[in-house]
């Protein structure tokens, strides 16, 4: 993984949480490194006389983070707190509150009592594909070891919060030496750190590239595109019409209790996966990294039985929940794989199933990684599920906002309906825009809208389109009586009532 630090961008930096900004940016830039608010930063500042701890505020995108994005929070109260024998999320994000800076500043990041407890004006936390391809194995921790010697410290699996805080912290103080530049927490992630902002970031670029050039020096690095080697898929499992693929939505969106988007994505690696010989073992193991499971729920569903997984995953939920639990996730599939299609993923709307597929295609290279190293393993079905439970509640948040979340609107004529549209689009719908003028491809540039042309492709072509990218229709807006004779069979196969 080559450094994309700039010493002009850097010098352009006005201060040091502007540049705290840049390197984040960088971070989350690199999609191998952190996905969809995953990972988090930090750096210590003293301002007005105090130390203050700037770290990135919970669920901001590492990506996107502007200085607005950090948090300003008190330092010495916050790194007291971890001489604590414990402490709950809600009282602890309290204590967060209390020691905020700025009172309107995001909610800080629940590593917040990590990032102060560690000695390091700057430090980084990405959930790197190639540190999980090798920790997410049966000898983990000596591949670990292996690959990075002594730059870093070996943190076992725990909650995200307070309980990991407190092992990073026992662990740094018992074995931290002049070479530690980093540590490696098992089924997690990686943390790097540094006294310059140039110095933290390079050390995490630095570490990565070591886990990659330990993959590929174990020939585990590379992930052939082809498939020949897997057995031809029963004719029946082939069926991969755009009726079979509205029906998968319907299903997977009547036992989540509500209509979701679903894309199809049948790149070449995709199909490889799904066509494995070993797919029912490697697939089912469990996700790369708890953050992971958020979007893409613990196991996805191999084939198209959502009734019998949604069946499996209730017991799971009544076998792994604690009691005391305010809130369970549905029990739908967010990922289904068939070796007609390689995998379907779904999502409340159009941009949450492109993170729910982002987000299983670098588990998949972990998956696949992983298992050429040595053997794939994830945690265990309790651990998973809490967090599931601790991190999965935007869905709700998301879908309150707008009434035709999760739906999705085939509009004709879509140059003279751009009212119409604008309004299907501002009230949460997917819509895909047919007209005869092939400019319809660009006449919004949002992951919510696809443009198809008549005059390029006809109506089979166009309904496969669209319900390979937002998987089914369920309301059509046309004069037209020959396409909604067309369109008639996925109408009623529309999870939202016609």
């Amino acid at each position: 993984m080559d450094s994309l630090w700039n010493d002009a961008a850097a010098a352009a930096c006005g201060n040091e949480l502007a540049l705290r900004a840049y390197t984040s940016r960088l971070l989350g830039g690199e999609k191998a490194l952190a996905m969809y608010g995953g990972g988090n930063t930090s750096v210590k500042l003293r301002q007005d006389g105090e130390d203050i701890l700037y770290i990135k505020g919970s669920g901001s995108d590492l990506a996107l983070v502007t200085e607005k994005d950090f948090s300003p929070v008190r330092l010495e109260p916050v790194r007291r707190l971890i001489e604590r024998e414990a402490l709950g999320n809600d009282e602890m994000i309290a204590e967060f509150r209390a020691a905020l800076k700025d009172p309107q500043a995001p909610r800080p990041s629940i590593e917040t009592v990590l990032h102060a407890n560690l000695p390091f004006k700057w430090v980084e936390h990405t959930h790197a594909d190639a540190v999980l391809a090798l920790a997410d194995t049966r000898s983990g921790e000596a591949h670990i070891r292996a690959a990075f010697g002594d730059a870093v410290l070996v943190v076992p699996y725990r909650h995200s919060g307070f309980e990991l805080a407190k092992v990073c912290h026992e662990v740094f103080a018992r074995h931290a030496t002049p070479d530690t530049i980093g540590m490696v927490l098992l089924h997690h992630g990686i943390f790097a750190f540094g006294d310059t902002a140039k110095e933290s970031y390079e050390r995490m670029i630095a570490l990565v590239s070591r886990a990659e050039d330990y993959l590929k020096s174990r020939q585990a690095w590379d992930i052939p595109p082809h498939f020949s080697a897997a057995p031809a898929a029963p004719a029946a499992q082939i069926e991969a019409g755009t009726e079979a693929i509205a029906a998968l939505r319907r299903d997977i969106s009547r036992a989540a209790g509500f209509p979701m988007v679903m894309n199809v994505c049948g790149d070449p690696m995709s199909l490889a996966f799904a066509r494995r010989p070993d797919l029912a073992s490697l697939s089912q193991r469990g996700p790369a990294t708890p953050q992971h499971a958020v979007f893409t729920k613990r196991l996805p569903l191999l084939g198209r039985d959502v009734a019998g997984y949604a069946a499996a995953y209730r017991c799971y939920l009544a076998e792994n929940a604690p009691a005391d639990a305010k809130r369970l996730p549905d029990p739908a599939p967010r990922v289904a794989i068939d070796p007609a299609w390689g995998f379907a993923a779904a999502g409340i709307n159009a941009f949450y199933a492109d993170a729910t597929a982002e987000m299983f295609r670098h588990a998949m290279t972990i998956f696949c990684r992983a298992e050429a190293l040595d053997e794939y393993l994830s945690l265990s079905p309790r651990e998973v599920l809490a967090a599931e439970i601790e991190y999965g509640g935007f869905e709700q948040a998301v879908r309150s906002k707008h009434e035709l979340t999760g739906q999705v609107v085939l509009v004709d004529g879509a140059r003279a309906n751009r009212e119409k549209i604008d309004d299907l689009l501002a009230r949460g719908a997917a819509v895909v825009g047919l007209d005869a003028d092939p400019a319809v491809r660009t006449l919004y540039r949002r992951c919510d809208y696809l443009g198809l042309a008549w005059a390029e492709d006809g109506i089979g072509s166009v309904l496969e389109q669209a319900v390979r990218r937002f998987g089914g229709i369920d309301l059509l807006i046309s004069d037209n009586e020959g396409l909604a004779k067309a369109c008639r069979a996925l109408l009623d196969l529309s999870p939202v009532a016609n």
